[in-house]
């Protein structure tokens, strides 16, 4: 069984879904197009949003040309059972109906088709697929009454070799230490506001937000953040990310625009490397955790008296750590997730198959 993961290499999601594929028995690929794409053209893309319509399609029909031209090539060179994406990797309909003849097609949503601007094909991408999985329960609610169809809650798997506890020299972590600490993209909108004053629930304490400039346009609302501030240009990599977890305690996890229901992914990250996430609540804090008491707050100022409680009861916040780790690894391991996907994918035959022609 062949498998083509057309997801960012830069996310964890990437190692999880490989790791959980593997598991089934399938040989990976993966398209990566940010790593092929000249950077001047992705940082047009992402700008073209401002731009009036009529020319945005002129641009996209010539970005998102390429792109799908490299899609087409690499599908008939690797000729996959299964084509796996995270949200809309800049598809077009026209190359999701070749696939379709002859391979299964599933979905990862990591955002929310009506949220996110970044593909004007995203939602009618979704009627091409087999299988659609996601962590946010609103959007399974509403996009089947769409008729999208064979939707799933899933919780991708943390990478053990992504973020896990790791005993850090003393060099790495005194340049990384904190008490608390902050890593994601600001916004500019009412959501960046939202954001800020959570975050300034925290700057009591010894906080370090790593972040990009769109977090300084609140710094005039909320002072108190600015001198925790730690601009941020690109990505920050798997592996420093890892480093910075293993060097804190508390790790404030919000939810983003696209987020109705769900956790963000953030907060798996953070636990598997030894942070105590302390969690914007949201709804799905009850399908993941029952009626446990966990670290999600419900108003934002009850997380000034809740990380005070955690950073001086060191051993109740390991005990919280490890609590959730094994609740992690119990209900989302590569195994329960390998046979959701075999399951509801239909794909148990093949690795049957596959599993016999190799014992012989």
């Amino acid at each position: 069984m062949k498998v083509l993961l057309l997801v960012p290499k830069r996310y964890g999601f990437h190692q999880s879904f490989r790791e959980t594929f593997e598991a089934l028995g399938g040989e990976i690929h993966t398209i990566d197009y940010q790593h092929i794409m000249v950077g001047w053209k992705q940082r047009i893309n992402t700008q073209m949003f401002r731009l009036p319509d009529k020319w945005r399609q002129k641009w996209e029909g010539y970005y998102y040309q390429d792109i799908n031209k490299l899609y087409l090539q690499e599908y008939d060179r690797i000729q996959p059972d299964i084509v796996f994406i995270y949200n809309h990797e800049l598809l077009v309909p026209e190359t999701l109906a070749y696939f379709k003849k002859k391979s299964k097609i599933a979905f990862f949503l990591g955002d929310c088709p009506y949220y996110t601007p970044g593909n004007r094909h995203f939602l009618p991408l979704l009627y091409y697929a087999d299988a659609v999985y996601t962590y946010d329960t609103f959007w399974i609610e509403q996009m089947t009454k769409m008729g999208i169809k064979n939707m799933h809650y899933l919780y991708p798997n943390t990478p053990t070799d992504s973020f896990y506890e790791k005993e850090l020299s003393d060099a790495v972590y005194e340049e990384l230490k904190s008490d608390v600490l902050y890593v994601g993209m600001g916004y500019k909108t009412s959501w960046g506001m939202k954001k800020a004053k959570f975050l300034s629930c925290f700057a009591d304490f010894d906080l370090q937000i790593h972040s990009d400039d769109s977090m300084e346009r609140w710094f005039e609302y909320f002072p108190e953040i600015e001198k925790c501030y730690r601009p941020r240009t690109g990505h920050i990599s798997v592996e420093r990310l890892n480093d910075m977890y293993n060097a804190t305690k508390i790790a404030p996890v919000d939810a983003n625009p696209g987020l109705l229901n769900a956790l963000h992914w953030r907060w798996v990250e953070a636990l598997g490397a030894g942070a105590l996430p302390v969690l914007e609540w949201q709804q799905n804090v009850v399908e993941i955790f029952g009626d446990a008491d966990v670290p999600a707050v419900k108003v934002f100022d009850e997380a000034r008296e809740m990380t005070a409680y955690y950073l001086s009861h060191e051993k109740e916040r390991r005990a919280m750590v490890v609590w959730m780790q094994n609740l992690v690894k119990e209900k989302h391991s590569i195994k329960n997730n390998a046979a959701l996907l075999s399951e509801t994918m239909h794909i148990g035959s093949a690795v049957k198959n596959q599993e016999v022609l190799v014992n012989r």
